[in-house]
């Protein structure tokens, strides 16, 4: 095979999404950099770095990584004889990448990942184990990852876009399973060349419900019936109570895995004041003086706290029901909170993880539970809407309490907390000013 071939396939292959979102469009930079067949797009800069032959023969599978205008992308090729039937896993896909020659004579080549024969061998390939009978069933197709699922047993995903790091999440992930959380997708393989992630299998939680949508539907039953929240069918309070007790072994188990530190609560005060900040003058009104005041009084304390690696972003969208109880269904981003600074690596500008207090991650749940509250009056008829949000109000403050009955009561999460029940409620209350204030920031 020929470098100059595999070029135009890999431009090929990175035009199926177009430009991406971080490209400048034609009419302002003069070229999108986005793809071979856009109209009056220049040709994309792909320059090939790895090529690793993942099955020999007809059918074939090539893994490449490259830099498609300098950005370092990740493509599996299928290779089928020419003339053979291909079979798509959505009707709309693009069949045909472009043809290549190889010891095996010329291929036709697809996008392994789109191609109902080749995605099971993809795979077999990560695994070592025998191609998977089952259906194929797209789950997501980004230009950042794709996945599918096998089944009702498994899950893959192949991320299309590379860090040159491991990747926060899946290193979470990893992580959490080593330490014994058991609230989550097991992982199966980690796909791995060179130091960076390039897929990931995992069990497939079936049948799963996520807590966003469970949420919502707790409060459409409550507002149809009236009432209270505790007496309503869809009572969302022992579901809340049960998600604190597993945030708090999530947390345990990052503890576990990845130590701690001890640092002065002024120093997230601090952080917190400057995001509010920042949140206030974008929108030309002051702080909140009562959390001026709040923040004033918990910085005067001179407590110091257990910092640990966190979720980063926990809210009700990365959490799912099972039969078996509640799970953490998607570890991104690993650690990075939302509006951090810190860039872990100097050329591509991927944040790095940091080290914050675990309340950290209780607010972002807390604000996600009054984010549904909301959405929940704001989707209504304005004609109810004033007889609803009594409803709504009184729906998060049983949940919120739940939540944090649950979480407090946990064994050994003590150990991470500081012991004045006072000086814990202060602190999620920050964190939450913070949450909002990074909602709030322009984009």
């Amino acid at each position: 095979m020929t470098e100059a071939a595999l070029v135009q396939l890999l431009a090929a292959w990175a035009a199926q999404w177009g430009p991406s979102a971080d490209e400048a469009p034609a009419d302002e930079a003069g070229t999108d950099g986005g793809g071979a067949d856009g109209a009056g797009a220049d040709e994309p800069t792909v320059v090939i770095e790895e090529v690793e032959v993942l099955l020999a023969g007809r059918p074939g599978l090539l893994d490449v990584i490259a830099a498609v205008d300098g950005r370092p992308v990740h493509a599996v090729l299928g290779l089928h004889r020419p003339g053979d039937e291909v079979h798509l896993l959505r009707a709309a896909d693009q069949p045909v990448l472009g043809l290549l020659e190889d010891d095996h004579g010329l291929a036709l080549v697809v996008d392994a990942l789109r191609d109902a024969e080749l995605a099971p061998l993809v795979l077999a390939a990560v695994t070592g184990g025998p191609p998977d009978p089952g259906p194929v069933i797209p789950v997501a197709d980004t230009p950042e990852v794709t996945a599918l699922a096998f089944g009702d047993r498994v899950a893959l995903s192949v991320f299309c876009r590379l860090a040159p790091s491991p990747r926060p999440d899946v290193d979470l992930l990893m992580a959490l399973d080593a330490a014994g959380f058991n609230h989550l997708a097991a992982p199966l393989a980690r796909w791995r060349r060179g130091g960076r992630d390039l897929g990931l299998v995992q069990e497939r939680l079936a049948g799963s419900a996520g807590a966003w949508a469970l949420a919502l539907t707790s409060l459409r039953d409550l507002s149809a019936r009236g009432g209270r929240p505790e007496d309503a069918g869809g009572d969302f309070g022992p579901e809340a109570r049960a998600l604190g007790t597993m945030t708090a072994r999530m947390h345990l188990a990052l503890d576990r895995a990845f130590g701690r530190q001890v640092v002065p609560v002024a120093d997230w005060v601090d952080q917190v004041e400057a995001a509010a900040a920042g949140a206030a003058a974008a929108a030309g009104t002051p702080i909140d003086p009562r959390a001026a005041a709040a923040l004033d009084a918990l910085r005067s304390t001179g407590l110091r706290g257990a910092a640990i690696r966190t979720h980063g972003d926990f809210h009700l969208g990365r959490i799912a029901r099972t039969d078996h109880g509640w799970v953490v269904a998607d570890c991104r981003p690993g650690g990075i909170p939302p509006g951090n600074p810190v860039s872990g690596d100097p050329v591509s500008g991927d944040p790095a993880p940091v080290m914050r207090s675990p309340l950290a991650d209780v607010a972002d749940l807390l604000w996600s539970l009054h984010r549904a509250a909301v959405a929940a009056t704001t989707d209504r008829d304005p004609a109810d809407r004033a007889a609803v949000i009594p409803l709504a109000d009184a729906w998060e403050v049983r949940n919120r309490r739940a939540f944090m009955a649950g979480y407090l009561a946990t064994p050994g999460i003590g150990g991470l907390l500081p012991t004045s029940r006072d000086h814990v409620v202060a602190l999620v209350a920050a964190f939450e000013l913070a949450r909002e204030a990074v909602v709030a920031a322009p984009a």
